[in-house]
């Protein structure tokens, strides 16, 4: 493993440990909340809460997700090649997303083609 891995590695874990504390810890005070008490209006400001935490908590699943499958990839030496042309990915690009599985190249040209496709979409 490069020594640069070794470095994003270990702030790819502190990140995951940090996702999953906060998770656990909501899970905690989320298990005395009843919505079924109190008048109309609490009841619909506890269900957007429940809402937010839910949207909040798909995204920092969606990120443990990346940040485990980044890890993975360094632990099997396929990190830092980008899953489309097979180059690698400039470390810097990793350093600032170090879940990034594509190349700059070819996540700008992904990028420009869902553009594409919404703009399209949209006529």
């Amino acid at each position: 493993m490069r020594e640069e891995f070794r470095v994003i590695r270990a702030n790819l874990e502190k990140r995951r440990q940090s996702i999953l504390a906060k998770v656990a810890a909501n899970r905690a005070v989320q298990t005395g909340d009843d919505i079924t008490h109190g008048d109309s209006l609490d009841i619909a400001s506890s269900a957007r809460d429940r809402e937010i935490t839910f949207m909040l908590k798909s995204r920092e699943l969606d990120e443990l997700r990346a940040l485990e499958d980044a890890i993975e990839r360094i632990d099997n030496d396929d990190y830092g090649i980008c899953a489309n042309c097979e180059d690698p990915i400039e470390i810097k690009r990793l350093e600032a997303v170090p879940w990034a599985r594509f190349c700059r190249a070819c996540q700008e040209e992904m990028e420009s083609r869902s553009t594409q496709r919404r703009s399209s979409f949209e006529l």
